[in-house]
């Protein structure tokens, strides 16, 4: 694509990022809604265990789907639209005469499955339309739009959740967040997205098998080791997720207001981070950005466990924040770059399936773990595990000579 092209492209993908963070924002609230509803810890570890099993399932034949289409533009509009729409059954959710956690969880499964049909297209699409030398400023002015955004729509929420009557200020914030995100998708439809190279099949192998996987983890090995090492350093965010509103929540008592401040901070911290790791990763590159970042990102965990206190948590969160955005964007770019550009779709495929495995057992083994545990005692126990999975970047390697070559330039 020309330079003209180019720029109009980033310059949508940082404007449809700011109307569809007011929908995450609103929707970061869902954990709490679910409660509410009278949802149990298993209903909560549920609401993201089965989002992730219907990931884990579909992830990859969809990829090898859209390997064989060279225009993408449709299949990824499409399904864009569809889950955008389909949260608007969380406005009628309170009004089931019963089963309505149950009902919460169902919608929120089915809606997963053009989820993954939209990533299956749009996380090689990005590789394809942002040059490799624009991607760590386009993602930081992404995050940052996305955290200014975040930050201050989830304290306005907050405020609002608390001060409104319950369901109707429920209904009323997903009422926004549906509208807000309808918005985001008529700047994303704006794009212009170049065909795909398509990957041409013989009779017999148009579904997706063990072999293929298998000959892509043998013969890429810094792809296998960013699989692998991603897989143990996610366990605690993932399982954190769930987590974190029942510990908050039920054991520390927090407020809707106090999640609201809370996701602010986590948001205003990553404004922060965004500001600087870019320029670290100008000067020292993405893998060792990507190193110090994840190996800081366990501190936050170690931290709420040892220190129970809300009011702390809150500045913690702040830290949390301001660390996140140098292991997204180092981590992302990595995985961009060691995966083979033909096969770039398939690739990230097999990755996110394996992400939404871990994903799927690590929310669901959530409830369970906490009866036998504690919170509290969870918390410190994930702590460990991540930094052992950030260590994993030092014993087991990812290079991609892209990414050196970059940093050279």
């Amino acid at each position: 694509m020309d330079r003209h092209t180019t720029n109009r492209n980033l310059r949508l993908l940082v404007i449809e990022l700011f109307w569809a963070s007011i929908a995450i924002a609103c929707y970061s609230f869902a954990a709490a809604f679910l409660i509410q509803l009278g949802g149990s810890n298993l209903m909560v570890s549920l609401l993201t265990s089965a989002a992730a099993l219907v990931n884990a399932l579909t992830s990859i034949p969809f990829a090898m789907f859209l390997e064989r289409i060279g225009n993408r533009r449709p299949w990824i509009i499409g399904s864009l639209l569809a889950l955008r729409l389909g949260h608007i059954g969380l406005i009628f959710v309170p009004f089931l005469p019963a089963y309505r956690a149950e009902a919460m969880v169902a919608l929120l499964l089915l809606i997963n499955v053009p989820v993954a049909l939209f990533n299956a297209g749009w996380l090689p699409m990005l590789g394809d339309i942002v040059p490799l030398a624009q991607r760590a400023r386009l993602f930081s002015a992404r995050n940052m739009t996305m955290g200014i955004t975040v930050m201050t729509t989830t304290f306005l929420m907050g405020r609002w959740l608390d001060a409104a009557p319950f369901p109707a200020n429920y209904q009323l914030m997903f009422a926004l967040a549906v509208v807000a995100s309808l918005l985001s998708t008529v700047y994303v439809a704006r794009l212009t997205i170049p065909p795909s190279p398509v990957v041409e099949r013989t009779a017999g192998r148009h579904r997706p098998t063990f072999v293929e996987v298998r000959a892509l983890l043998r013969q890429q090995r810094s792809f296998a080791n960013i699989t692998i090492n991603t897989l143990i350093f996610n366990i605690a965010f993932w399982m954190g997720t769930p987590l974190q509103p029942i510990y908050f929540v039920r054991e520390l008592g927090a407020s809707d207001g106090w999640l609201g401040v809370w996701l602010a901070l986590i948001s205003g911290g990553q404004i922060i981070g965004n500001l600087v790791w870019p320029r670290l990763i100008e000067k020292r590159g993405y893998s060792w950005v990507l190193l110090r970042a994840a190996t800081a990102s366990a501190l936050y965990y170690f931290l709420i466990g040892a220190v129970p206190d809300l009011t702390l948590i809150l500045l913690f969160a702040l830290l949390f924040g301001a660390v996140s955005p140098g292991v997204e964007i180092s981590h992302f770019n990595i995985l961009l770059e060691v995966c083979p550009p033909e096969r770039r779709a398939f690739s990230i495929g097999v990755f996110v399936t394996v992400m939404n495995v871990g994903f799927f057992v690590a929310t669901l083994a959530c409830a369970p773990l906490i009866d036998l545990v504690g919170a509290q005692a969870l918390v410190l126990i994930l702590a460990g595990v991540r930094l052992i999975g950030a260590l994993l970047f030092v014993v087991n390697p990812v290079r991609a000579a892209t990414i050196e070559i970059a940093k050279v330039h």
